[in-house]
C-alpha cells in the first residue's frame, strides 16, 4: 500500500522492485541524508590532501573513489597529471551520495 509521499513501480512483481520510490526528485539530490553522505566522502579526503597530517582513517572511502576514478582515467587516456581527476572525484562522490540518499529514503522506517 502506497502513502501520499511514496509511488511504487507499477506493473513490477512484488519483491524488491516494488519498493516505495520517493516523489520529490529535489528532496532525493539534496536532502540531508545525500548532502551528509556527500559530505563525509569529501571533506575528510580534500582536507588530508590540503594538510597531510588531517589524513584520517575518515578519508578512506573518499580516497577509494579518488584511488579507482584515476585508475580508470590512467587506462583510458595515460600520462595526464593528477588535478584533471579531480572533477570525476567530486561528480562520482555525489553519484554515490545519491545512491545512498536513495537507499535511505527506500529503506528507512517509517514513523507515521
Amino acid at each position: 500500500m502506497t502513502g501520499a509521499g511514496e509511488e511504487s513501480v507499477s506493473g513490477s512483481p512484488s519483491g524488491i522492485l516494488s519498493l516505495p520510490i520517493p516523489i520529490s526528485f529535489r528532496r532525493l539530490l539534496w536532502g540531508l541524508p545525500t548532502l551528509t553522505a556527500y559530505a563525509l566522502l569529501v571533506v575528510p579526503f580534500v582536507a588530508g590532501v590540503l594538510e597531510t597530517s588531517w589524513m584520517t582513517p575518515l578519508a578512506l572511502p573518499g580516497y577509494l573513489v579518488y584511488v579507482v576514478g584515476t585508475a580508470i582515467g590512467n587506462t583510458i587516456s595515460p600520462g595526464l597529471s593528477l588535478w584533471v581527476y579531480w572533477g570525476p572525484f567530486f561528480v562520482g562522490c555525489y553519484g554515490l551520495a545519491v545512491g545512498i540518499g536513495y537507499g535511505y529514503a527506500v529503506f528507512r522506517p517509517s514513523t507515521r
